[in-house]
């Protein structure tokens, strides 16, 4: 991906000449073409990651040209994508295996995150009903995300989550936080979705990311309007 010294700048949300020192330096993952970038997005993620630095390109734009809020389901979705045909034949194995798939979380922490949630779901089940779990750690601070995240993992094959309704579980949504108030806000506003059964439906026919997406965006627009929070 090639983008302009300005908009790596604006994704870092730091000054175009500290961007073009570090550059010269070589200290951050970009290789520079006049004034054209070259880089890998997962590696400057990375990066960016392990040097407590926000990330946001300007293609994480929506079409009117606005960012979603990182508390908003679209774009915690936006940080953590969907994924599909995740392996498994045991809670533990597709919990590990949905990690494994996250770019939002570095590699080094990844063990320990799946041991929690694991631990979290060895406490609870996180099975919603309707073939959906949310699986999520107990202390979602202790993880320091500086944003909030959810991945969308679809299992290659549906797993026994002990769900109250017995159904087996193919579409995990990971939920990770910050805070403990960004995580019950995100689950209020998941719940309210996962309560429709035409949202539901709709989740079970595997829809590509985008369509995902624009759904979701749709729907959470009607939890706005139900709660009294849209302007």
């Amino acid at each position: 991906m090639k983008l302009p010294i300005e908009q790596i700048a604006e994704a870092l949300e730091l000054p175009r000449r500290k961007i073009e020192r570090w550059i010269r330096q070589g200290r951050i993952p970009l290789t520079r073409r006049g004034d054209i970038c070259t880089f890998d997005r997962l590696s400057l993620e990375r990066w960016a990651r392990e040097h407590h630095l926000k990330f946001c390109i300007d293609t994480d734009r929506r079409s009117d040209g606005k960012r979603p809020p990182a508390e908003s389901l679209l774009g915690a979705l936006d940080q953590g994508g969907v994924h599909y045909a995740i392996a498994g034949q045991s809670v533990a194995a597709v919990i590990q295996a949905a990690v494994e798939r996250l770019t939002v979380v570095a590699p080094e922490i990844k063990p320990e995150l799946a041991a929690r949630l694991i631990e979290r779901e060895n406490l609870t089940s996180t099975g919603l009903g309707n073939g959906i779990a949310v699986p999520h750690p107990r202390d979602p601070e202790r993880l320091a995300m500086t944003t909030a995240s959810i991945a969308a993992c679809y299992l290659e094959t549906p797993v026994d989550f002990n769900a109250l309704d017995g159904q087996p579980v193919h579409l995990l949504f990971v939920l990770l936080s910050p805070s403990v108030r960004t995580h019950l806000q995100l689950l209020s506003r998941l719940s309210f979705c996962l309560r429709d059964k035409a949202f539901v439906a709709f989740l079970h026919s595997s829809p590509e990311a985008d369509a995902l997406r624009a759904k979701l965006e749709a729907m959470e627009k009607e939890w706005e309007r139900s709660a009294g929070t849209s302007g």
